[in-house]
């Protein structure tokens, strides 16, 4: 299959009109349409700079876009041709084994926030991106994990009827250990003056 770059303008069409995208595409589809059927060659050449097919290119084109709000400007696409939206994690605030904060940063010092969260049979997690929200400053990126977790542990226990998915005596446990993270990293440190003889 010949890359798009050699397709004449009806065949771009044609591919685009295609190209069924999901809602949160749409406006780069439309944006990379409207420019084939205005012949902006800047405009073609921007999004074509993404990858040899729709598919590529508006991910790509969506993940470029994104990578700005963290500082991200140039293309560095993996071996496959795709760029990847991972931010370096700087720290990781465990509970246990299956509960913890990630907090990433990226080269602007923007900071983004993914858990891992289990319950028992239930749970999920993510590493951060860049389409998780930019966070400045790094006493509210951990503020924002600890509320992430707050909510799906209290979504958990509202649902602790299901004991196989969310174990009432485990989410007890992971709200003890959240609450002592949470003193740890935000409240404000008592000090103390001694004196020395």
């Amino acid at each position: 299959m010949k890359p798009i770059q050699e397709y004449t303008k009806q065949e771009k069409l044609a591919a685009i009109a295609e190209y069924n995208p999901c809602r949160t595409e749409r406006n780069a589809v439309l944006r990379y349409l409207l420019a084939v059927r205005r012949d902006d060659a800047d405009e073609i050449a921007y999004f074509e700079s993404f990858g040899d097919c729709i598919h590529h290119i508006i991910h790509n084109v969506r993940t470029y876009e994104r990578g700005l709000l963290f500082g991200y400007a140039s293309k560095q696409f993996d071996e496959y041709g795709w760029l990847r939206g991972m931010l370096p994690i700087v720290e990781r605030i465990e509970l246990d084994v299956h509960n913890a904060i990630h907090i990433g940063q990226s080269i602007d010092g923007t900071y983004a926030v993914a858990v891992d969260w289990s319950t028992g049979g239930a749970g999920g997690g993510s590493h951060p991106s860049v389409w998780d929200e930019p966070i400045a400053d790094y006493k509210e990126a951990v503020k924002d994990g600890i509320g992430q977790l707050e909510r799906k542990y209290a979504y958990a226990m509202q649902h602790s009827s299901d004991s196989c998915n969310y174990n009432a005596k485990k989410i007890r446990k992971l709200i003890a250990k959240l609450a002592e993270i949470k003193r740890r990293y935000l409240e404000p440190k008592q000090l103390s003056l001694f004196e020395f003889a």
